[in-house]
Parts: structure tokens; C-alpha cells; sequence
């Protein structure tokens, strides 16, 4: 049965029930998801075996484009050749597509002027849940409407995420624009204010008792050791997740009893001396005795884990301790926050964190007052421990 286009635009976007593929002819059909999200194909018959091409979704692609589309790639069978590497050498001088301008921006920018964590955190989200979005269709064509719609599912995902991959993706496709890369793209004529909520600055502080939940689901876990020693070892040293993540057993110094955070793994690009104090020395122990140099490795045990490794580790553990919404940064807070209610000074917090002193400190006092640090951080594990012994009988 031919399709019409009054048919595609009552199931456009509703829920739909029906059958996932609908035919038309000459082989153009479409594929429908429960969500009413409707996609182009063509199949056909190559040497013997069956093949499909993905055209594009509708509206962004009518249904009279994808007939003439259908039609060029007939053309293409009649001469012997097969469509697919027809279609694969019509995009090579095509228009760019969504998927272009984010491979484009990813190979002139993210991978070239970006950090590491920030590179990891776009290929997390908008890299990866952005780029199959209207494949085939020009990124320049693709209508105001096709966008809301899209960002409208988005929201009914996650209300945050929604609006974190709109400014992500505006921010790539406007790279491209700048770059002379793609003339124009509708998308840019959104407003982030209109998509999604905004994230919620951080205000989580954990309680003892609530460390000590998530300590013992961190222990019980199934989890590597690599991952546990991680997060356990974070929530005593308060660090920034990259700067223990991604160090190595040369950064600790036993014989002076420190912990060197080198200027390229540290935000503010200078130096930071943490001490190795008595309850950190078991699981730095552990580490090193398991790992050798790479301390904290991913699944191959050579190179360090991934940050979305790191966090679908913390995201499983969040489930089961039953505490709340939290992520590894809230345990920097925390140790803030719990080590000032101990009446330890501001400015040895501050050191602890990896912070800059401001004003005169910052200028004429290098003093890193490792003595006073060590105190504090053996303070706040003794805390912490002495709720996991309470709360595991």
C-alpha cells in the first residue's frame, strides 16, 4: 500500500502502535518507533542479498523527496552499481549534515584546544547522543520545527540534559558557521532558556553517617578494585576526580610522605602537595601493589579509567547506599564543609582542595602547611571510619 503524506503526519510525533515498517514502492518505505518517529528507507536486492539505506526523517525529508532520492538510487541498481556506494560518494560533496559539523568541530577544535576531561565530557554527550540525529539531511535544512520537536523528546528524557546538548550542539554548530564550514543552520534561532531546566549549582554536603553508607556500598560492591580505591580514596582526599584518576605511582613520594599533583594535571596549572597520611596509606598500598605505575587503569589495566567509567561507577553506587542524589565533586564540598564545623583554618581547607590563595597569601606565602593538612584529613577519615564501623555493626 502506497503512502500518503495525511498518513505520515498522523503518526508524526504521537504514539504509535502500529506496524514498525510501512512500504511504499520501488522499495521506498519507512520505519516508526513507538514514539511516532518516522524514518526513510530504501531496501533492495544486491548481489544476491538484501540491503537497507536510511534516507532521512520525516518532515525534515517529504515524503516527494524521498521518493526522487529512491528513484536516483534505482537508477544507480540499473547501471550496476550498488546504491550504497552511490550514496556514500553523493555525500562526500554533499551539504554538510549534523553529523558532518560535529566531526568537523571535533577534529579542528575539542581534540586540538580542549583538555582532556573537557574532550571526554563532549564525546559523553553531545558527540555522542547529537551526531545520528536527521542523518542524510543538510544540517542548513533542517526547519526551526524538526529542532523543537527533537529537543521537546530530549526534555521528556531529562529536563537537564536537554538543555545541556542544545548549548553543547549551538556552541559546535556555531564553530562551524565561524569556520565558514556551514552558511547557516535554524537551530541556532533557539533560545537555551526555552529548552530544558538549567543545572542546579551544587549544594550537596553529605553527613558522616551518609559517608559511611557510601563507603560500605562502595566496599560491597562487584565493582574493580581499580574503581573502588578510586572513589574511596576521593572521598578522604577531597582531590578533583582527574587528579587522582589519572596518577601515577611516581606522584607519590613515601619517603617524605607526599602526594605531588604535577601543574598539567592540576586546573590552575601550578603544583599541589597533598600529605599521605596514616588512614590513605592502606589503599595507596593496595593500589600500588595490584597496579604498579598506572595506579587507577580502565579494563585493559594499562592506560587510567575513563571519567564515564569513573562515573557509571559512582552513578551503580548511588543506587544502592541510599543517601541521594550526589557526584564525586560533592565530596570536595563536603570535606570543606564538615572540616570547618572541626574549626580547621580556611586557608589549610583551601590547600587541601588544591584552591589558590588570594590576596597577600597568594603572593608572599608559599607555605603549604602539610603538617596542618595531614591533621585535618586524618581528622576527617577517623570520622568517616568511625561511622562505617557504627553503621556495619
Amino acid at each position: 500500500m502506497a503512502i500518503s503524506d495525511t498518513k505520515l503526519r498522523s503518526i508524526h510525533g504521537k504514539p504509535y502502535s502500529g506496524a514498525p515498517e510501512i512500504t511504499d514502492s520501488d522499495g521506498l518505505g519507512v520505519r516508526v518507533t513507538p514514539r511516532g518517529i518516522i524514518n526513510f528507507q530504501y531496501r533492495y536486492r544486491w548481489q544476491g542479498k538484501q540491503h537497507r539505506i536510511g534516507i532521512g526523517k520525516y518532515p525534515a525529508i517529504s515524503l516527494h523527496e524521498a521518493r526522487n532520492k529512491v528513484a536516483e538510487l534505482r537508477l544507480s541498481l540499473d547501471k550496476g552499481i550498488d546504491p550504497k556506494a552511490a550514496a556514500s560518494h553523493g555525500r562526500a560533496t554533499a551539504k554538510p549534515t549534523v553529523a558532518d559539523c560535529l566531526a568537523y568541530w571535533k577534529k579542528t577544535y575539542v581534540d586540538v584546544s580542549l583538555r582532556e576531561k573537557t574532550q571526554a565530557l563532549y564525546k559523553s554527550t553531545v558527540i555522542k547522543h547529537m551526531t545520528n540525529v536527521f542523518p542524510g539531511v543538510p544540517a542548513e535544512e533542517i526547519p526551526v520545527r524538526s529542532w523543537v520537536d527533537l529537543f521537546t523528546e530530549e526534555e521528556k528524557i531529562n529536563q537537564r540534559r536537554a538543555r545541556e546538548l542544545l548549548v553543547q550542539l549551538r556552541s559546535a554548530i556555531n564553530w562551524c558557521i565561524r569556520r565558514q564550514y556551514l552558511p547557516e543552520c535554524s537551530i541556532m534561532k533557539i533560545s537555551p532558556k526555552d529548552v530544558g531546566v538549567k543545572a542546579a549549582v551544587g549544594e550537596t554536603v553529605l553527613s558522616y553517617n551518609q559517608l559511611a553508607k557510601v563507603w560500605l556500598a562502595i566496599e560491597r560492591s562487584r565493582a574493580s578494585t581499580s574503581n573502588k580505591l578510586l572513589h574511596q580514596m576521593l572521598m578522604l582526599y577531597g582531590a578533583r576526580n582527574s587528579e587522582l584518576r589519572l596518577a601515577v605511582k611516581g606522584e607519590f613520594d613515601r619517603e617524605e610522605d607526599l602526594w605531588l599533583v604535577p601543574a598539567e594535571k592540576s586546573k590552575m596549572r601550578k603544583i599541589i602537595r597533598r600529605p599521605i597520611f596514616p588512614a590513605i596509606e592502606p589503599l595507596l598500598d593496595k593500589a600500588i601493589m595490584t597496579y604498579g605505575d598506572v595506579l587507577f587503569p580502565g579494563p585493559d589495566l594499562k592506560a587510567p579509567m575513563s571519567i564515564s567509567g569513573a562515573n557509571r561507577f559512582l552513578g551503580r553506587i548511588k543506587d544502592v547506599a541510599g543517601v541521594g542524589d550526589f557526584t564525586a565533586h560533592d565530596f570536595r564540598r563536603t570535606l570543606a564543609t564538615r572540616l570547618s564545623e572541626e574549626g580547621v583554618a580556611p586557608h589549610v581547607i583551601e590547600k587541601m582542595l588544591g584552591h589558590e590563595l588570594g590576596g597577600v597569601l597568594a603572593i608572599y606565602n608559599k607555605h603549604d602547611w602539610i603538617a596542618e593538612q595531614r591533621a585535618a584529613y586524618q581528622l576527617y577519615a577517623d570520622k568517616i571510619l568511625s561511622h562505617v564501623k557504627m553503621i556495619s555493626g
